[in-house]
């Protein structure tokens, strides 16, 4: 849990969160943290109105139509899990950071970051409803689309067991519960093969950096620390909530065994990563050369790729020997 004061996030450990300022990526994960305060495990419902739904911060919304045929969505999750859904004809618009499944992405307008949108452009493509996520968005921009008579409805997935809850809602907007029910069955499916491939006597202490400067990493209650589980790891930042900050001496007593680092889709920056912690060669994942840099959002986005993601962690965490 979190408590916001200064323009800083600090968690009820004391872990400093860190301000949420122009960097859109690890602003988006922060608040997804203090998100997560307000959580509630909201299923679709209907209201006093046909047209009435509950959203995840259970906020009662009134879309312009339901089945919704114009949808605005403000993060990059929602997005993927609209196209899987079959839905991604419904959407209107998406924000700048919106980059799968990519071609047929590409052809949407865009309306901004996820962190400062256009309301004009919002405004201009009449949606029936903007999507936002807590994970993803700032609640300023909710009550500012709201003022502005445009419906909104928050999303709040944190962890891998609330998917099925923002797939139902999102099936319940779209008209597509079928095809909601098909994702939820076909995540848990490849989600359970993944673990029974990770399974084994030993779990491998394994630490997922999000930020490298200052460092921020996956804790537990995100789907990050629930794919290292999967994959048959021990997440060393369980001491922690959601994704903050962790000091550098405190990796160095946990002493991770595989180390995930984010390239942030710029493979540049994961050579930089790499190359930084050969500065503690004592460190068993270094000693090892198990320190990874990847292109993290399989790991770092609750959409539609999971499954993936799952698979991705199972690689570095139990490599299949070369013959």
């Amino acid at each position: 849990m979190t408590r916001e004061g200064g323009g800083r996030r600090v968690n009820d450990a004391g872990n400093d969160v860190i301000t949420v300022a122009r960097v859109a990526w690890i602003a988006a994960l922060l608040m997804a943290t203090a998100g997560a305060c307000h959580r509630r495990a909201h299923a679709p419902r209907h209201g006093a109105g046909a047209s009435t739904l509950t959203d995840e911060a259970g906020r009662v919304v009134t879309p312009r139509a339901l089945p919704t045929r114009r949808i605005v969505s403000l993060a990059p999750n929602v997005t993927e899990l609209l196209f899987a859904l079959s839905a991604g004809d419904q959407l209107v618009g998406v924000d700048n950071y919106s980059d799968a499944p990519a071609g047929p992405v590409a052809a949407i307008a865009k309306v901004g970051s996820d962190y400062e949108p256009s309301l004009e452009r919002i405004v201009a493509l009449a949606p029936d409803v903007v999507i936002t996520a807590l994970s993803a968005n700032r609640r300023e921009t909710v009550a500012a689309l709201e003022r502005l008579d445009v419906p909104v409805f928050v999303t709040d997935t944190m962890a891998i067991p609330e998917m099925d809850r923002t797939l139902r809602n999102l099936g319940a907007l779209t008209g597509h519960g079928r095809e909601a029910e098909q994702q939820i069955a076909s995540l848990r499916e490849g989600l359970a093969a993944v673990r029974e491939r990770g399974a084994g006597p030993s779990r491998p202490r394994v630490l997922v950096v999000v930020w490298d400067d200052p460092l921020y990493v996956a804790g537990r209650n995100t789907f990050t620390h629930d794919l290292i589980e999967i994959a048959g790891g021990t997440n060393v930042a369980a001491d922690s909530v959601g994704f903050v900050r962790y000091p550098l001496e405190r990796v160095l007593r946990v002493a991770p065994e595989v180390i995930v680092l984010p390239t942030h889709s710029a493979p540049e920056m994961g050579a930089r990563a790499v190359a930084y912690w050969s500065r503690w060669p004592d460190l068993p994942a270094v000693r090892a050369h198990r320190v990874h840099a990847v292109e993290d959002a399989l790991i770092s986005r609750a959409g539609s790729r999971l499954v993936a993601g799952a698979e991705l962690m199972l690689g570095l965490i139990r490599p299949v020997p070369a013959r």
